[in-house]
């Protein structure tokens, strides 16, 4: 039996369904997007996005042939740690360590329920402006003002959390955030930007080449991953 891949996640996601598209992931991919779902939220059946309850059923009970592939964070470390760090007036490496026990907690009851293994991918980097505060997200967020250069760093300080946790669970984990960023400025490349401004996502295409060659990477370690049928 092949293996299909099935990513879900927030609307970052949009990067794999592009690679997928044209036909760069090796393997059958099938999505499952929430947007802005955050991996806080996942602590609830029933938070603002209703993001478990939609990939709980997207995802159980286990299917065979079919290994997940989970994209979140960018809400997190682009907004969410740091608004609940302001409001709550705890420091924002308290909430992060929130956000990720959150994720790992979704993660280990997915493998609970059967599936052999789970693809960890690292949160996309943030590429809002400093100062902007047009466009749909951007305006959303216009609460937290730190730089971009400090959510970057947050970013990624996260997946580095989340790779450790990846490992520690001997599950796969890629991140393309070291071939996006800008190694003079430390956050994402001009390259990686959307032609619009007011799209806070990285190109698709061009993010899309890189999620595909990482998960391509892996494909051949998941061929033996597949829950009975």
């Amino acid at each position: 039996m092949d293996v299909r891949w099935l990513i879900f996640g927030d609307s970052h996601i949009s990067a794999f369904r592009r690679a997928a598209e044209l036909g760069l992931i090796d393997r059958p991919a099938e999505f499952h997007e929430v947007r802005g779902a955050t991996a806080m939220g996942l602590t609830k059946l029933e938070s603002v996005t209703g993001a478990r309850r939609q990939f709980e059923a997207a995802l159980l009970p286990p299917r065979p042939g079919v290994i997940p592939v989970m994209q979140l964070g960018e809400v997190d470390c682009g907004f969410v740690i740091w608004y609940r760090a302001e409001k709550y007036g705890v420091p924002v490496a308290d909430q992060m360590d929130v956000s990720i026990t959150s994720y790992f907690a979704f993660v280990d009851r997915v493998l609970a329920a059967g599936y052999p293994s789970l693809v960890v991918t690292g949160a996309t980097v943030p590429t809002i402006r400093d100062g902007q505060d047009w466009g749909e997200v951007a305006h959303l967020r216009r609460e937290v003002t730190t730089t971009l250069a400090e959510r970057t760093r947050l970013t990624l300080a996260y997946n580095e959390r989340l790779r450790q946790g990846a490992d520690a669970r001997g599950l796969p984990f890629v991140c393309i955030a070291d071939a996006v960023i800008d190694p003079e400025t430390g956050t994402v490349a001009d390259l990686y930007r959307r032609r619009d401004p007011r799209n806070h996502h990285l190109h698709a295409k061009r993010a899309g080449e890189i999620w595909a060659a990482c998960l391509n990477q892996v494909a051949i370690a998941a061929r033996e991953a597949v829950p009975a049928g």
